[in-house]
């Protein structure tokens, strides 16, 4: 695909109430409609003994585009589910902008 990837959003969202009316929540799936650069996680072991090694968490680049997608949200990217890991980010330029998500492994911690 031209290094470019397809994300599934993945947002929770108030579907209607129950007997008791609270709110019923189902987590719906979009499709994002443009296409992001996917940078994947990588480890940068360490130099000297005792240190511990550097982790770049994965991130998601827009180029031109801002989609939308929320802190709360999680995307599917080549068939791993991450968790945004923070506000996603945009900046502005004179020839180019964009907008940056950082994200992390849902199953990281889960035992």
């Amino acid at each position: 695909m031209n290094g470019v990837d397809q994300v599934m959003r993945l947002r929770r969202e108030q579907v209607g109430v129950d007997r008791y009316q609270n709110p019923v929540y189902e987590t719906v799936e979009s499709v994002i409609p443009e296409l992001a650069l996917f940078a994947p996680k990588d480890v940068i072991p360490s130099l000297e003994v005792g240190r511990s090694p550097v982790i770049v968490e994965p991130t998601l680049y827009w180029f031109k585009s801002w989609p939308d997608v929320r802190a709360d949200d999680r995307l599917r990217v080549r068939g791993i589910t991450y968790e945004v890991q923070s506000v996603p980010a945009d900046w502005r330029g004179t020839s180019v902008g964009g907008f940056a998500v950082k994200l992390r492994d849902s199953t990281e911690g889960v035992a």
